[in-house]
């Protein structure tokens, strides 16, 4: 299911289609901002057996998406017929406007088209063009053929590519934004919790939560970016390239593209017809952002193992085991890994099918299947549910910051500002306190001055008496963040100031979102009641 978008709007404008035969629906609904509330799935509807034992609390509906885009039956002629429609109508508008047909024939096609959509809302053979064209012209009569002056499959099919893509853009970007917001959020609210981050799948050095929620957050901000930009890209209109020569009537290419809301062209006819980059383009975009996402579901994953234990799923968010009552799965997390998975063989099958095609439309191009694009959105707004709603075990963090010798750097930088030692020295120097430490089954919190002088006779010939006071303050992890304040680092001031910047770029990005929006709005708002 999905909970913001365009989908809803595109069926209520079908079914409005089917009822009066007008076009009187938006482009895009602005839907919902992802704003916070968290919804489960209606327990009566799904009749959900899988929720059991340590789960048996409603799933929430955002995880919901993730189980139903995978046994959905939506294809792409379905999804791509509104916006052929929404085509028709000011094509034929176009054409009676250029006198290259009468208005009473353009009355007269419009007239075929509604009877058209309304058996193609309970034919679906009827939505592929060439039947529905002879549907038009057995409603219309004769003057139905009309209606293809001076057009292609061709640029028709480009055409409503770019509108279906522009709407699911826009729903993507949305679901983002909201996605961003939860992370800001729960960052805002761990700004000193303590934690350490990984290299290598090894405690490397201590941060807090919000330092790494901000981190996510600036890559995320990266990925709505390349949305932003791509959306001009697929915000051009081909329709009128022909088969890719263009024609002789003298169609009016620039009305066209304002009547479909259009921001420009796609100038030259044979691009028209064979570009296909910005296809591609959305799937790398998707799966660049996709792997981003599944990193980050991967690391929550294993924050939540019994191992880990820093992080929980909250119920909503999580399945159980058939046979074993202690399991408390982190199936949303593993799904979010599996949709990524399936949005970048989208990618490799698009760009398979170019590789072996020229310049030209081809058959052979592979489009985006809603499915991808259906499991992008279903995983950002699952993701978005799991950080909103993710329970974290500060004092199990602090604890490992503590024990497990996440400060060591700290130690080394003492040593070279006590000791006057260079770094090299210094680091070779704490490697051997660690490995006598571990041998001597201690903790990073029990290292004592007299190990630190003893390595230092050993590997330099000379005593090096740290105070004990420096060194506590050396290998406290709350220390260590607190001195680390340059920009981008973990102290609490820093990290502020990623969130003062991370909301400035949000609200930059909302508004752009918002004005796109209102666009493609405002143009079907301006098509629907135009008539000859």
């Amino acid at each position: 299911m999905r909970s913001i978008g365009n989908y809803v709007g595109l069926v209520a404008l079908a079914a409005a289609m089917t009822i009066t035969g007008e076009v009187n629906a938006q482009f895009i609904s602005a839907g919902n901002e992802n704003t916070g509330t968290l919804k489960t799935a209606d327990s009566s509807r799904l009749q959900d057996a899988s929720r059991m034992g340590r789960t048996s609390g409603a799933k929430a509906a955002a995880f919901q998406e993730l189980y139903d885009y995978e046994t959905s039956h939506k294809n792409l002629t379905d999804e791509i017929f509104p916006y052929q429609r929404l085509l028709h109508k000011a094509y034929v508008l176009m054409l009676a406007e250029q006198h290259i047909i009468t208005q009473q024939e353009a009355k007269a096609i419009f007239g075929g088209l509604a009877i058209a959509d309304r058996q193609a809302a309970a034919d679906p053979s009827l939505r592929l063009y060439l039947p529905y064209e002879a549907a038009v012209i057995k409603a219309a009569g004769s003057v139905g053929g009309k209606m293809h002056t001076g057009r292609s499959r061709n640029d028709m099919d480009n055409t409503t590519h770019r509108m279906y893509l522009r709407d699911q853009l826009l729903q993507i970007i949305r679901a983002v934004t909201g996605l961003r917001a939860a992370l800001m959020e729960k960052a805002g609210e761990h700004l000193e919790t303590v934690m350490v981050v990984y290299t290598h799948r090894k405690e490397a050095q201590p941060v807090t939560l919000a330092h790494y929620l901000t981190g996510i957050d600036e890559s995320l901000s990266k990925c709505l970016d390349r949305y932003i930009e791509l959306y001009a890209r697929i915000d051009q209109c081909p329709l009128g390239s022909g088969a890719s020569g263009g024609t002789a009537w003298p169609l009016n290419r620039e009305r066209l593209a304002t009547l479909l809301g259009f921001s420009g062209l796609v100038t030259n006819t044979i691009e028209g017809v064979a570009g296909w980059d910005h296809i591609a383009e959305f799937a790398a975009d998707n799966s660049i952002y996709m792997s981003d996402l599944s990193r980050l579901a991967s690391e929550v994953q294993l924050w939540s193992t019994d191992e880990y234990n820093v992080a929980e799923l909250d119920n909503s968010f999580a399945g159980i085991s058939s046979m074993m009552p202690q399991k408390k799965n982190p199936d949303a997390l593993e799904r979010t890994r599996k949709a990524a998975a399936l949005v970048t063989g989208q990618l490799s099958a698009i760009l398979i099918s170019l590789n072996g095609i020229e310049y030209q439309h081809s058959g052979v191009r592979l489009m985006i299947e809603p499915k991808s694009l259906d499991a992008v959105l279903a995983a950002t707004h699952t993701m978005t549910g799991v950080i909103k709603t993710l329970q974290i075990r500060k004092a199990v963090m602090l604890k490992y910051a503590k024990e497990n010798y996440s400060t060591m750097t700290d130690l080394a930088d003492l040593l070279v500002q006590y000791g006057k030692l260079d770094f090299r020295e210094a680091h070779e120097i704490i490697a051997a306190v660690i490995n006598q430490a571990l041998a001597d089954q201690l903790t990073a919190d029990r290292i004592t001055p007299a190990m630190i002088n003893a390595a230092t006779e050993k590997k330099l010939g000379r005593q090096l008496i740290i105070p004990a006071s420096a060194l506590a303050a050396a290998l406290d992890p709350q220390q260590s963040i607190r001195r680390k304040t340059g920009t981008g680092m973990p102290a609490p001031s820093a990290v502020q100031q990623m969130l003062r910047n991370g909301q400035a770029t949000l609200a930059t990005q909302l508004k752009w979102l918002t004005t796109h929006e209102t666009t493609l709005s405002g143009a079907a708002a301006r098509l629907a009641p135009l008539t000859i």
